[in-house]
């Protein structure tokens, strides 16, 4: 899932980070900003009962953070640069806003890409719980993909 926010806004504010570098950390205050991938690679990882669990990669044409348009609650998860070095764009809701009045397409693709990603972590959630079941129930091997 990509959105190319370059398409929407020429002068995108970007910033440069290096490997190791963390963009935002799980539980910090939001800066409110929404980050698009323009090079390298992230890691995305969440702290469970004490272990870090790294749910995700992004690269090239990846989003994150586009839930600090909408509110100001505590970043969900850490982001982390994987590479040696990582060229992100970002907007706020002042940029967000002014985008989406000129095009108004922008949302609606942003939207689009946040329903596909709710419904891959519904079908997550689904699977997971029917191993779950299996295994309360007995099942077979827990590593079995079903």
């Amino acid at each position: 899932m990509s959105l190319n926010i370059f398409e929407y806004v020429n002068n995108l504010a970007t910033a440069w980070y290096k490997q190791s570098e963390a963009i935002f950390v799980q539980g910090e205050e939001s800066d409110g900003k929404m980050y698009f991938v323009s090079e390298g690679e992230l890691s995305v990882s969440r702290e469970i009962e004490g272990a870090d669990y790294t749910i995700a990669t992004l690269g090239p044409g990846a989003f994150f953070g586009e839930m600090a348009i909408l509110n100001r609650n505590p970043r969900s998860a850490t982001i982390r640069v994987v590479s040696k070095h990582a060229k992100l764009g970002y907007i706020d809701e002042p940029m967000f806003l002014r985008i989406s009045r000129n095009d108004p397409v922008f949302p609606f693709s942003l939207l689009k890409l946040i329903l596909e990603r709710t419904a891959e972590v519904e079908d997550d959630i689904a699977a997971a719980r029917h191993k779950l079941h299996q295994l309360k129930s007995g099942g077979n091997d827990p590593f079995s993909m079903v």
